[in-house]
Formats: C-alpha cells, sequence, structure tokens
C-alpha cells in the first residue's frame, strides 16, 4: 500500500509514539482528575445530608414525631428551590413527603431515580440516607446529583478535547519533524552520492545545531579526512616506489645486458653479477619494509602483545651496536633505567629503536656520539635516541616518517626511505608516542608511552 515518504521515516513514527504516549497521560490524567473530582464532591453531599440528618434527629428525639414533620415542612417551603429532598413513610407504606415509591432497604446509602417535583415527569438521580425510626417510620433526606453530573460532564468534555487535540498535534507534528530530518537527510544522501562517485573532497552538510544528524555528519566528515588522508598517501607511495624503483631496475637491466652482450673475461661478468644482485636485493628490501609497514598498520600484531622489558630491549641494542659504533669512528653511550616494563610485541618494539639507532650511526657522521636514554616519566616511560650530527631542519620533521621520504633530494645515497616511516607504524600500533628535537648539535628522537600498572621488574 502506497504511502507518503514522510509517514515511512523513523521520526514520524517517534512522533506518533510520543503523540500517543502523551494522549494516555492525558487520559490517565482524566481518570483521575474525574474520579477525584466524584469523590469530592460526593463526600461533600454525603456531609450535608450527614448534617440534615443529625439535626432532624434532634428535633425528633425532643419533640417527636410531629415536630419532626413540622421540621420538614417549613425546610420545604422556606426553600423550594431546596438542594436537600426529603421522604418520610408512615409503616403502611403511604408517602408523606415527596413522591418516592419506597424508601430503600435496608437503612443506609443508595443512589436511586426520582422523579422531581414540578419537573414534568423529569427524573433526576439523587444520594438518599435511609433510617428506620421508632413505631416503624422510615426517614431518608437525599440530595440532587446534577451538580455532580455537570461537573462529569464537563471533565470528559475537557479531557476528551485535550486527548484529541494531543493526538493531532502528534500527527501534525510528527509530519512537520518528518519533512524537517527528510530535507536534512536528502541533503547528506546527495552528498554521499557525489562522494560514492570519487569526490572524497566533499563533505557533509552541517547546521551547527548539534543535533543527531550534525553529530553524525562530523563523523563521517572526519572519516572522510582520514580516506582522503590515506588515499594522498596511497598516490604518494605509489609515485615513491616508481620514482625510487625505476633507477635501479634501469640499472638492473643495464647490468643483465652488458652481461649478455661481455664476452671478455669471467671476472668482468662476475662483477656485474654482483652489481646485478645487490640491486635485486634492495629492491627486494623495499619490498619486504612495505609489507612489513602494512602488516604493522593492519594491527593484527596486537593480538600477540605480552609485557616485555624495554629495559632489556634497549641494553641488547646497545651491545649490538656498540661494535658497529667503533667501526664508524663515532661512540655510542647509554643510560638505561633498568626492569621498566610495558606491554607490546618485543620484535616490533626492537626494530623501533633498531631503526633509530641505525638512522643516528648513518646520518650523523664520524667522530658523532649517539646516546640511548630510558626514565620514567609523567607518561610512564621516555626513551631517547640523540646524536651529534648534523641534525635535520624543524619544517622537515613532520616529513621524515612519510614514506619514501629522504632529506637526500638527490637520492644518491642507500636507503628506501622506510625506515622511519615503520618505526611511526609500529609506534602507533603500541600507542606510542614520537617527538623530534634539536640535540643542539644534532637530534634528538623521543618515544613516550604508559608502562604496565607494576612497570617496574621486581
Amino acid at each position: 500500500m502506497w504511502r507518503p515518504r514522510v509517514l515511512r521515516t523513523a521520526n514520524f513514527r517517534l512522533a506518533l509514539s510520543y503523540a500517543a504516549v502523551f494522549g494516555l497521560s492525558v487520559f490517565l490524567l482524566g481518570m483521575i482528575v474525574f474520579f477525584g473530582v466524584r469523590a469530592s464532591i460526593e463526600q461533600q453531599l454525603r456531609g450535608e445530608i450527614e448534617a440534615e440528618i443529625g439535626q432532624l434527629l434532634v428535633d425528633y428525639r425532643d419533640d417527636g414525631l410531629e415536630e419532626l414533620r413540622h421540621d420538614i415542612r417549613e425546610r420545604i417551603e422556606a426553600n423550594p428551590a431546596r438542594r436537600l429532598h426529603y421522604y418520610m413513610q408512615s409503616p403502611d407504606g403511604r408517602v408523606v413527603f415527596d413522591p418516592l415509591r419506597a424508601i430503600p432497604t435496608p437503612d443506609g446509602w443508595h443512589t436511586v431515580r426520582v422523579r422531581v417535583e414540578g419537573g414534568k415527569g423529569a427524573r433526576t438521580s439523587v444520594l438518599l440516607r435511609a433510617l428506620t425510626l421508632d413505631g416503624g417510620y422510615k426517614l431518608a433526606v437525599a440530595a440532587d446529583l446534577s451538580r455532580l453530573q455537570e461537573a462529569e460532564r464537563a471533565i470528559r468534555q475537557a479531557f476528551g478535547w485535550a486527548f484529541l487535540f494531543t493526538l493531532v498535534a502528534g500527527a501534525l507534528g510528527g509530519v512537520w519533524i518528518g519533512q524537517r530530518f527528510l530535507a536534512q537527510v536528502d541533503e547528506i544522501t546527495r552528498a554521499a552520492d557525489r562522494i560514492g562517485k570519487g569526490d572524497v573532497t566533499g563533505r557533509l552538510p552541517s547546521r551547527g545545531t548539534g543535533d543527531d544528524l550534525d553529530q553524525l555528519a562530523a563523523v563521517i566528515n572526519r572519516m572522510l579526512d582520514r580516506i582522503q588522508q590515506l588515499l594522498e598517501g596511497v598516490r604518494q607511495v605509489g609515485t615513491s616506489i616508481a620514482h625510487d624503483l625505476r633507477t635501479p631496475l634501469g640499472h638492473l637491466r643495464q647490468k643483465l645486458e652488458a652481461m649478455r652482450e661481455d664476452s671478455g673475461a669471467p671476472e668482468r661478468r662476475e662483477v656485474l653479477l654482483d652489481e646485478a644482485l645487490r640491486q635485486l636485493d634492495a629492491i627486494l628490501e623495499t619490498f619486504s619494509s612495505l609489507l612489513r609497514i602494512a602488516e604493522v598498520e593492519s594491527g593484527s600484531r596486537r593480538a600477540g602483545f605480552e609485557t616485555v622489558c624495554l629495559s632489556d630491549i634497549l641494553e641488547s641494542l646497545v651491545e649490538v651496536y656498540q661494535p658497529v659504533a667503533e667501526d664508524n669512528g663515532q661512540s655510542l653511550s647509554a643510560n638505561i633505567r633498568p626492569a621498566l616494563q610495558m606491554r607490546g610485541d618485543r620484535g616490533l618494539l626492537t626494530q623501533l629503536f633498531a631503526n633509530l639507532v641505525e638512522n643516528a650511526l648513518r646520518h650523523s657522521g664520524p667522530g658523532s656520539a649517539i646516546h640511548l636514554g630510558l626514565d620514567v616519566s609523567d607518561e610512564g616511560f621516555a626513551a631517547t635516541v640523540s646524536d651529534t650530527g648534523p641534525g635535520i631542519d624543524v619544517a622537515e620533521y613532520e616529513n621524515v616518517f612519510k614514506p619514501f621520504y629522504r632529506l637526500d633530494a638527490s637520492r644518491t645515497r642507500q636507503g628506501s626511505g622506510l625506515g622511519m616511516s615503520l618505526v611511526a607504524a609500529i609506534a602507533s600500533l603500541h600507542g606510542l608516542s614520537l617527538s623530534l628535537g634539536d640535540n643542539r648539535p644534532g637530534l634528538k628522537v623521543t618515544v613516550t608511552g604508559a608502562l604496565e600498572p607494576d612497570g617496574q621488574r621486581r
């Protein structure tokens, strides 16, 4: 069955649900008011009847039945438009006052319908209390319930209209809210359609109201920002791979052609073969680094995290790289606080700090001093790798972690430009923070992160 689109929206159904809840609330409130007012008026009428019977019984006990009849007649004649009605019935069933066929029995409170005197046959309900006097006479005093019935009718009408208004207002409000909701959804749909066609630069509109749709748009926009960054990174990596591998692959081809055409000494062919193998190894190392970065960024290694001693990792690196530094005419010192522990992958953490140390050894030059430090900090721990080399410009700090980025624009030095990218990926996997600073002279890399709750081994 066809229904307008607005009637199928979640907002319209929600508005109708609220209208139904409010309608039910109005209905329950009406019932409470109805029975509360009814009970209050009925209690008031009972009080009036009780007071009247009390006065009549006083006269009856003092002066007898005749005085009682006299008092009732005076009350009737003095107030023809009386609110109270009086009934008396003799033992033989004859009605003395007011046309009531028979006073209800047994004695007590009753609600009966009677013909109102002078009302042209009209009947009305009365609240009546009956009691038996000495000698078999029965006396009853009744109050007209028309006032109660009028109040009940007014309450029913008032809350009936209120209930109807609530439902109509809820339905109209649901349509209005649904239309507004659809307008916002259509804007988001159009923007999402543009994005789906490849325009990742587009963003979902925000009205600045801070409502649910604005929050959703903000989340999607942040996701699109991240997607755009990743796409730009992919394009950059693709361009860098093409640029970095084109030259060594070209050289490799030249070496292989030279080997095919060279008919000279075998020693010459072996030299060409060794150079070709070295270039091929460099290419394979580049792809291996890319695959390792992709594996780390996927987060699959996080499942194997365990408690590792960071102090032991750094101390083992010092033992490995001290001889390398001495061979390069450099010095490697360390100041490592013992027994600091954290959660992580031991192999990846070793790779992270090994890359930082190798980077310092490679770029600081002969005669420089490399220092490896580890201590506790406000965040948990702070590890530093510093050197006294030429350092890098502050403007290049953010660029060094980009894949294939090299400070050597001519790319004459060996290396793929992926070492610091792998460092950044491992740090991100472990929730570590990386910062670069001026060592005056040289570069200082600081890695900070959280220790285990019992972060120092006993």
